[in-house]
């Protein structure tokens, strides 16, 4: 979907005639026009104006490739803004020149990896997380994506059934933040899943196996194991932790019993 698409389809769920979202954008309503009609180019200016006047990530539009943009320069430039740091700050603290970082953000530079784990050191994130770019998908965006498109549900309504904002939903869907255990339960509810299946794949759990030592396989082959996960299997997040509080007592209080 264009970001022109994506646009009207959020001025829409948002109540917002053309003239109004023009005017909390301060463009006209006609270049507004043009823009969802895909006749017409959107600055990342504008595109910031507009993200922010229906209240959902930039990123969330600049998902497909604008020319002179490059996606790992942009994603230093929102990651930069979330922490509330200037260029000029990032430079001090990474101890890259400010420029170089500039031109990261805006396209018209690369980065060396060393300089490149610069930054994220200095930001805090990973390097992977620029540089699994276009070789491993973030498995949980492109999951909890899928299973609200399939299930016919748009980013707003998610966001109201399992109660948090839809700009956070495009967030995790665009691997902007990752989500509380707290938050992932209440949106996989409102999908009515278990929030396993957003994280789990699998070939994840394959790996999962592969690592176990034999002691641990032997165990989860014993039936009263297997009996026990399967009782536990469609829990919630509050019940998982009302379990392990009472098996936490029974272990302090076990002697009690015998």
């Amino acid at each position: 979907m264009s970001y022109g698409s994506k646009i009207r389809e959020f001025r829409k769920e948002r109540g917002l005639t053309l003239s109004q979202l023009a005017e909390k954008a301060d463009i006209s309503p006609s270049y507004l026009s043009g823009i969802e009609r895909g006749v017409k180019k959107a600055s990342l200016n504008v595109l910031n104006k507009l993200s922010g006047a229906v209240n959902i990530p930039v990123s969330y539009l600049v998902g497909e490739n604008i020319p002179g943009v490059q996606d790992d320069g942009y994603r230093i430039h929102l990651i930069r803004n979330a922490r509330g740091l200037t260029v000029e700050e990032l430079a001090e603290i990474s101890d890259l020149p400010s420029n170089v970082i500039t031109g990261f953000e805006e396209g018209s530079r690369k980065l060396s990896l060393p300089d490149m784990e610069k930054l994220c050191d200095a930001l805090n994130v990973d390097v992977s997380y620029l540089l699994s770019r276009g070789k491993k998908k973030y498995k949980l965006s492109e999951r909890l994506r899928s299973i609200r498109e399939a299930q016919g549900m748009t980013v707003t309504l998610l966001a109201d059934k399992a109660g948090v904002s839809p700009g956070f939903i495009s967030q995790l869907e665009n691997n902007l933040t990752m989500p509380s255990f707290e938050s992932l339960e209440a949106i996989a509810r409102a999908m009515g899943i278990a929030s396993s299946y957003i994280w789990i794949e699998k070939e994840d759990l394959e790996e999962l196996l592969a690592r176990l030592s034999p002691d641990v396989l032997e165990l989860l082959s014993d039936t009263n194991v297997q009996t026990v996960l399967r009782m536990i299997s469609d829990f919630d997040g509050s019940e998982l932790k009302y379990l392990l509080k009472y098996i936490e007592f029974f272990k302090r209080h076990r002697n009690l019993l015998r």
